[in-house]
Order: C-alpha cells, then sequence, then structure tokens
C-alpha cells in the first residue's frame, strides 16, 4: 500500500434513497463524513443519508425536520 493512498470516500445526499435523493458531497473518511452530515443536518433541516460506494450501503441517517417543525415560533414581539 502507497502512504499516500487517500481514505475511502463517502457521499452525502439530502432527501431519500426511496424516491428524492440529492447529492450534497463527498467526504474522505467514514467519522469526518458523518461529522459532515452532522453539521449540514444542524444547519438546514431535513432528512439526509450517508451512502458508501465501496459497499453500495446507506451507513448512516438524519432527519431534522421534525426537530425544527416541533419548536414554538417565537410571537413576543421584538424590542425595535
Amino acid at each position: 500500500m502507497s502512504a499516500t493512498m487517500s481514505e475511502v470516500t463517502f457521499d452525502i445526499f439530502s432527501g431519500t434513497s426511496d424516491t428524492d435523493a440529492v447529492w450534497l458531497e463527498s467526504v474522505e473518511g467514514l467519522s469526518k463524513a458523518r461529522e459532515r452530515l452532522e453539521q449540514i443536518a444542524a444547519v438546514r433541516p431535513g432528512a439526509y443519508f450517508l451512502y458508501s460506494p465501496r459497499s453500495r450501503s446507506i451507513l448512516a441517517k438524519s432527519n431534522t425536520t421534525k426537530q425544527f417543525q416541533s419548536t414554538p415560533l417565537n410571537t413576543q414581539a421584538g424590542a425595535a
């Protein structure tokens, strides 16, 4: 094995694997890919999954849509 060989790459998708998957980015290394998936989900609520092209399988899923929908909106008048 070469010392310059890169880590395995994983793909992050938005949506669900069944119907509306949209590729977002590729990340080298499983731990970095999982961390990046959570970062994206925290900023943009929705469904996401982590895919391994090598094994052709979904390794992780995250759905933050419900977390943000159940959060009540601030209805207090803002200070001017």
